[in-house]
C-alpha cells in the first residue's frame, strides 16, 4: 500500500476525527502498527513451526548417532581385517608390507615372512592381505624358484632366528604346504570365534593347492613333487609325527578323488611307487632305513584307496616270465636277503662269512660294524643279528627268507584289508 493510499484511508476513517490533526492520526496509526509488529514476534511459534523444529532436532540427533555407528563400525571392520593379515601371515608365512620393522606392531605376527613383491605392486595402495586374495598370494609363493631371497624381517627384533628363516624360506612347496596345514590347525584352536571360518578356509586351502601341486607338477620349476611327499613321510616315521602326516595325506587323497579329470588316482600315485621301488632295491636287511621304507608301504597298504593302486602297480608286465616278478616292487623287497648275491663272489658281503668258525668276539666286533650302517634315533637297542639272520646262510636258504616272507604276507594282507595277528600289529 502507498503512502498516498493510506493518506487516504486515515482521513476517510470516521475515528480520525477524534484527533487534533491527521498528522496526530496517521502518529497514532504507525505507533499501533510497530507495537503489532513487536507483539507477533513475541508470541510462540505455531504448532507447524514447533513440529518443524522438533523433526530437524531429532534428524540432526539420528544423522550424529547413524555417523557413530558408521565410525564403530568401521573400526571393527579394520580391527578384523587386520586380524585376518596376521593370520594369514602366521600361517603362510607371507607378507605384501614391507614396511619398516619398526612402525609395525609385532604383537600377532610372525617374525620372517616371504616378501610377495610382484603381487604387492600389482595391488598397489593394498599392503594387506584378505581372504580374497590369499588364494593368489599362495600360488605367487609356491612359484618362487628361491624364497628365501625374499624373505624380510616383520618385526624389529635383532636376533637371529635360523628356525624363522628355514620355516618362511621353505623351497620344497609339498613340505611347505604341509607345515602351512599344520599352523593352520593350531590357528583354529587358539582364533576367536570370528575367526575360525577364516582359519578353517585357509586349512582348506592347503589341502586344495596340494591338490593342485600333485595333478601338475609339471608347472612348479625345480620340483620333484613326489620324491618330497616319500620324504617327507620318511622324515616324520623317524620323527615319530607319522600320524600328523597321515592326516594331511588323507585330506589330499579325497581331494583328489573328488575329480580325476585332469589326472586319475592312480596316475598322480604310481610315481610314489616308482620312487620306492628305487630306493628299496638296493638296500640290504640290516638297514634300519628299509624298515621304515616298509613302514611307509604298509601305511600305503592300509590306505584302501592307495591299496588299490599298490595292487595295480606290483603285477608283471609279463606275468608268463617268472622272473619278472622279482623286478616288482614286491617281488625286490622279497628278494632281499643276507645270501651272496653271486654264489662264490663274497667281496663287499656286508654278513657274516664264517659265523660257526667264529669267536664270540669276532662276532660282536662284526655285529659293531653292521649296526653302524644307517641306524636312526627311533632305534633303541638294534637286534641280535645271529637271531636275525642264520647262522649259516647258505645252508639255511628258506630261513634266510623268512622276514621277507613275513614283509610280503604283511604287504598283502593289508592291501586286502585283511586283519592281521595280534603279533604283527
Amino acid at each position: 500500500m502507498t503512502d498516498q493510499e493510506n493518506n487516504n484511508n486515515i482521513s476517510s476513517n470516521p475515528f480520525a476525527a477524534l484527533f487534533g490533526s491527521l498528522a496526530d492520526a496517521k502518529q497514532f496509526a504507525a505507533i499501533q502498527k510497530e507495537q503489532l509488529k513487536q507483539q507477533s514476534d513475541e508470541l510462540p511459534a505455531s504448532p507447524d513451526d514447533s513440529d518443524n523444529s522438533v523433526s530437524e532436532s531429532l534428524d540432526e540427533y539420528d544423522y550424529s548417532v547413524s555417523e557413530i555407528n558408521r565410525s564403530f563400525r568401521s573400526q571393527q571392520e579394520i580391527c578384523e581385517q587386520l586380524n585376518i593379515n596376521h593370520m594369514i601371515q602366521r600361517i603362510f608365512l607371507i607378507t605384501l608390507d614391507n614396511s619398516d620393522p619398526n612402525l609395525k606392531g609385532g604383537n600377532g605376527i610372525p617374525s620372517r615372512c616371504v616378501y610377495l613383491e610382484e603381487m604387492a605392486v600389482e595391488l598397489e595402495d593394498q599392503d594387506w592381505l584378505d581372504m580374497s586374495n590369499v588364494e593368489q598370494a599362495i600360488f605367487a609363493r609356491l612359484l618362487l624358484q628361491d624364497p628365501g631371497n625374499h624373505l624380510i624381517s616383520m618385526t624389529s627384533s635383532t636376533t637371529l632366528n635360523l628356525s624363522a628363516d628355514r620355516d618362511a624360506g621353505e623351497r620344497h612347496i609339498f613340505c611347505y604346504l604341509y607345515s602351512c596345514f599344520q599352523r593352520a590347525k593350531e590357528e583354529i584352536t587358539k582364533v576367536p570365534e570370528n575367526l575360525l571360518p577364516f582359519a578353517v578356509q585357509c586349512r582348506n586351502l592347503t589341502v586344495s593347492n596340494t591338490r593342485t601341486v600333485l595333478l601338475t607338477p609339471e608347472i612348479y620349476v625345480d620340483q620333484n613333487i613326489h620324491e618330497q611327499l616319500v620324504d617327507l613321510m620318511l622324515e616324520a616315521i623317524q620323527g615319530a609325527h607319522f600320524e600328523d602326516v597321515t592326516e594331511f595325506l588323507e585330506e589330499v587323497i579325497e581331494a583328489l578323488l573328488l575329480d580325476e579329470e585332469v589326472r586319475t588316482f592312480p596316475e598322480v600315485m604310481i610315481p610314489v611307487f616308482d620312487i620306492l621301488l628305487g630306493r628299496i632295491k638296493d638296500l640290504e636287511l640290516c638297514q634300519i632305513l628299509l624298515y621304515a621304507y616298509l613302514d611307509i608301504l604298509l601305511y600305503f597298504t592300509r590306505q584302501k584307496d592307495m591299496a588299490k593302486v599298490f595292487l595295480e602297480y606290483i603285477q608283471p608286465k609279463d606275468p608268463s616270465n617268472g622272473q619278472m616278478y622279482q623286478k616288482t616292487l614286491l617281488g625286490v623287497i622279497l628278494n632281499i636277503s643276507c645270501l651272496l648275491k653271486t654264489p662264490g663272489v663274497v667281496e663287499n658281503h656286508g654278513y657274516f662269512l664264517n659265523p660257526s668258525r667264529s669267536s664270540p668276539q669276532e662276532i660282536k666286533v662284526q655285529e659293531a660294524n653292521i649296526h653302524q650302517v644307517e641306524l636312526f634315533p627311533r632305534v633303541s637297542q638294534p637286534p641280535d643279528l645271529r637271531r636275525a639272520f642264520p647262522q649259516e646262510p647258505c645252508r639255511d636258504k628258506a630261513a634266510s627268507t623268512s622276514l621277507g616272507k613275513q614283509i610280503g604276507l604283511i604287504c598283502f594282507c593289508h592291501s586286502n584289508t585283511m586283519k592281521l595277528p595280534s603279533y604283527w600289529e
